[in-house]
């Protein structure tokens, strides 16, 4: 019996295990030409990757792949607001006079909405109370 136990228990640690493996390789990258927020973060331009951080989709973790520097972000998936963008493989930004915010990732692994900051929000309703534009730079996606 106890044989029998260690045998279920061992399978469905190798089951998690195996679930978890996969749900870790979803991501997406970017090279961000450009500083960027990403809600009360500041992140430098460099190479990103951005994953799931949750089995439900609704953190997004990015991080600059040299200096390892990042941010959680909670980010549900769901329809663009950008109906010119391309439907995949990109990453959207609003730009605010000569600062950028983190507004969308949109590939095949990763697909989220990055609500406006507070700062965003008071940069916006200063200027007009609209971004200025939408930036976006090609992203890949990988499994």
């Amino acid at each position: 019996m106890k044989t029998l136990k260690t045998m279920i228990l061992s399978v469905g640690a190798v089951a998690l295990l195996g679930a978890s493996g996969l749900y870790a390789q979803t991501k997406a990258t970017a090279t961000i030409p450009f500083e960027f927020t990403v809600q009360n973060t500041t992140l430098p331009a460099g190479d990103y990757t951005m994953s799931p951080a949750s089995p439900s989709h609704q953190l997004m973790l990015i991080q600059n792949t040299e200096t390892r520097k990042g941010a959680m972000v909670l980010a549900p998936s769901g329809s663009s607001e950008y109906k010119g963008a391309p439907d995949k493989n990109v990453v959207v930004f609003h730009r605010i006079g000569d600062r950028y915010f983190l507004a969308e990732v949109k590939t095949d692994g990763v697909r989220c909405h990055v609500s406006p900051s507070k700062l965003e929000r008071e940069l916006a309703s200063e200027g007009g109370g609209q971004p200025l534009a939408a930036v976006i730079v090609p992203a890949l996606s990988a499994r």
